[in-house]
C-alpha cells in the first residue's frame, strides 16, 4: 500500500514516520506534502491508498484537500489529523468520508491503531470490489453461454490467484467471485490441483520471490510488498521454510553466482 502524510511541520510528518512501524502496517511505499499543493502534486502522480491529512495548511486547508481527492482520486482513503476539536471540521471531514477524525496530539500507539483499522477497511473495500466485479462478469457469461462447471471456476480462481499475487488473497473472497461457498471451492480446488487453496497462493507467491531475488535490484522488503506481504518477518518465515535459507542469504547466492 501506499501512504501519504500531508502536514505543513516537517516534525509531525517525521515524527508518524519514527514513531510507527509503517512497513509492519503494511505500507511499503511512504510519500510526504507540506502543503495543499505538494499533496495534489504527489496524488496526480501516484496511486495512493490512504492519505493522512492536517487540517491547517500554508495554501488551501485539508478539508479543501479531502474534496479534491473525493473528485480526483476516489479510490483513496482519508483519515483527518488535526488540533481541531470544533464538530463543524469534524462534521466536514465525515460529509468528505473520511475513515476517522483523530485530534492531535495524539500517541504514536493510537495512530497506529487508527492506520491499522483504515487498512483493515482498505482491504475488506478492495475484496469487497473484487467481489461484485467477478460476480458480474461471471453473471454475464452464464447468460451468454450458460452455467460454467465447478472446475471452469476453479481455473478462473486459478488465474486470478496467478495475476493478483500482491494483493490481500482469502479463500473467502475468491470464493465469492464464482459463487461458490469457501468450502466447496476449497475441495474442488484440491481435487483439481492437489492442493489448498491457501497453500496454491503461497507456492506461487513463493515462486515469484524467488525470481525477483534472482533477477532483480529490489530489496527484500520491496519483495515481500511484491508479493502480497506485508511483514517482513512473516515473508522470510515462510522463505525459509520453503527453501531452507532465509531471502537475504539467498539473494547473496544468486549475485555471487553472477
Amino acid at each position: 500500500m501506499k501512504l501519504l502524510i500531508v502536514d505543513d511541520e516537517p516534525i509531525a510528518i517525521a515524527g508518524i514516520q519514527r514513531g510507527i512501524d509503517l512497513k509492519k502496517l503494511g505500507f511499503q511505499e511512504v510519500f510526504t506534502a507540506g502543503s495543499y499543493t505538494e499533496a495534489v502534486d504527489v496524488l496526480s502522480k501516484e496511486k495512493i491508498d490512504l492519505a493522512v491529512c492536517d487540517i491547517e495548511m500554508p495554501d488551501q486547508s485539508g478539508i479543501e484537500l479531502m474534496g479534491w481527492i473525493t473528485e480526483n482520486s476516489p479510490d483513496t482513503e482519508t483519515i483527518v489529523l488535526s488540533c481541531h476539536d470544533e464538530f463543524a471540521y469534524a462534521q466536514q471531514a465525515i460529509r468528505l468520508h473520511c475513515l476517522e477524525y483523530v485530534l492531535k496530539p495524539v500517541r504514536y500507539e493510537i495512530l497506529s491503531e487508527v492506520l491499522e483499522r483504515a487498512v483493515r477497511t482498505i482491504n475488506e473495500k478492495r475484496q469487497q470490489t473484487l467481489m461484485t466485479e467477478y460476480g458480474q462478469r461471471y453473471i454475464d457469461r452464464m447468460g451468454e453461454g450458460g452455467a460454467e462447471s465447478t472446475g471452469n471456476a476453479v481455473e478462473k480462481v486459478a488465474h486470478y490467484i496467478d495475476t493478483h499475487l500482491d494483493e490481500d488473497l482469502s479463500v473467502k473472497a475468491l470464493a465469492g467471485m464464482v459463487f461458490l461457498s469457501a468450502d466447496h471451492l476449497t475441495r474442488m480446488f484440491k481435487k483439481e490441483y492437489g492442493k489448498t487453496v491457501s497453500d496454491y497462493i503461497l507456492e506461487k507467491r513463493m515462486d515469484l520471490a524467488r525470481e525477483l531475488l534472482r533477477s532483480s535490484d529490489l530489496t527484500i522488503t520491496m519483495v515481500a510488498g511484491r508479493i502480497g506481504f506485508s511483514s517482513y518477518s512473516h515473508f522470510t518465515e515462510q522463505f525459509k521454510k520453503i527453501y531452507g535459507m532465509t531471502p537475504r542469504k539467498f539473494q547473496r547466492e544468486e549475485r555471487e553466482k553472477k
